[in-house]
C-alpha cells in the first residue's frame, strides 16, 4: 500500500513575525506577521502613512525593527552586526528605489557593476553587458544617467539590483516617477522576472493597475495587516483600497482609477498604465 503526500508549500523567501517599528510615539508597524513565498510577486498597498515603506525597509534590512523577527532566505536579521547585515544586503537582497539612485558620473555599465566592485569582485567578461541586455538596454552601456530617459534609468537600477543574483528583489514605488507607458513597460519586465526566472519580488505601490500585476496584494492600515487579495485585478484592488480609506479619499481614488482606465483604452497603454496623472521623469535620474 502506498501513500502520497500533499505537495509542500513553497519556501518562504521572506518571513516577518510580530514586527514593530516606532517613529516617536507612532507605531509605524504594529505586530505584522507576513510570509512571502519564493518565486512569487507580492504587492504591498494601503493609505498614506499606513507603514508600507517602513515594512519594506525592515524586510530588506535597511531599517531595524524595534521588536519582532525578520528572515530573508532563511537568515534571521536580528542580532546581525552592521557588517554582517551589510554583507547580507549586498549578496542576498536587491532594492529598487523610486528615484533610481544612480551615480551621475558613472556610465550605465559602471552603475550596474558597482555592487560587484564594492564586494571586491571583478565582473565576469560580458556579465554587465548581459545584465543590461536582459532589461532591454543593449548598446546603452556607455551612456550616463543624464543621457537616458527615466524609464531607462529605472532599468539600469533594476539591472544593478539583480547583478548579484539576490534571493529577493524589493521595490519601493519603482514606477512612481515614470509616465504611464514607461511604467507599464517596467511592470512588464518585473512580471517577466518572476514568470521566466523564478525571482521573488516584493513591491510597494499606490497604483491599483501596477498591483494587479502581482500574484498577491497585501493591505496595511495603521501599521497592521488589513487583508489580502490573491490573483488581484485593478477593480478588486481599487475597491479594497476604497473600503480602507476615508470617504473623501475613496471618492478621489475611484475617480483616478476611472480616468486611468479611460486613458489606457484611448492611448493603448494596456493594463500596466498607471493611475492618475503621471509625472514624466524625462532624463533626470
Amino acid at each position: 500500500m502506498t501513500s502520497s503526500l500533499p505537495p509542500s508549500a513553497p519556501a518562504a523567501a521572506v518571513r516577518l513575525r510580530g514586527l514593530v517599528r516606532r517613529h516617536g510615539d507612532v507605531r509605524a508597524l504594529d505586530g505584522v506577521d507576513l510570509d512571502v513565498a519564493a518565486g512569487t510577486f507580492t504587492a504591498v498597498m494601503g493609505p498614506s502613512g499606513s507603514g508600507k515603506s517602513t515594512l519594506l525597509r525592515c524586510a530588506a534590512g535597511l531599517d531595524r525593527p524595534d521588536a519582532g523577527r525578520v528572515e530573508v532566505a532563511g537568515t534571521a536579521l536580528e542580532g546581525l552586526s552592521e557588517r554582517r547585515l551589510t554583507l547580507l544586503r549586498r549578496d542576498r537582497i536587491g532594492f529598487v528605489f523610486q528615484s533610481f539612485n544612480l551615480l551621475p558620473t558613472l556610465t550605465a555599465a559602471q552603475n550596474v557593476a558597482l555592487p560587484l566592485r564594492l564586494a571586491g569582485r571583478r565582473p565576469a567578461r560580458g556579465e554587465v553587458r548581459a545584465a543590461l541586455a536582459r532589461v532591454g538596454l543593449a548598446g546603452r552601456e556607455r551612456h550616463r544617467p543624464a543621457e537616458l530617459s527615466g524609464g531607462q534609468c529605472q532599468r539600469v537600477a533594476i539591472a544593478r539590483a539583480l547583478i548579484a543574483r539576490p534571493a529577493v528583489l524589493f521595490g519601493d514605488e519603482p514606477t512612481g516617477a515614470l509616465d504611464s507607458t514607461t511604467g507599464a513597460e517596467v511592470m512588464d519586465m518585473l512580471r517577466s522576472l518572476v514568470d521566466e526566472e523564478g525571482r521573488t519580488l516584493v513591491m510597494v505601490t499606490h497604483d491599483p493597475l501596477a498591483a494587479a500585476r502581482a500574484d498577491r496584494v497585501v493591505f496595511l492600515v495603521d501599521g497592521r495587516l488589513a487583508g489580502e487579495l490573491v490573483a488581484p485585478t485593478a477593480d478588486t484592488v481599487a475597491a479594497t483600497l476604497a473600503a480602507l480609506r476615508p470617504a473623501g479619499a475613496a471618492a478621489v481614488g475611484a475617480a483616478a482609477v476611472g480616468a486611468a482606465a479611460v486613458g489606457a483604452d484611448e492611448g493603448g497603454t494596456g493594463a500596466g498604465a498607471r493611475v492618475g496623472a503621471a509625472e514624466t521623469a524625462g532624463s533626470a535620474c
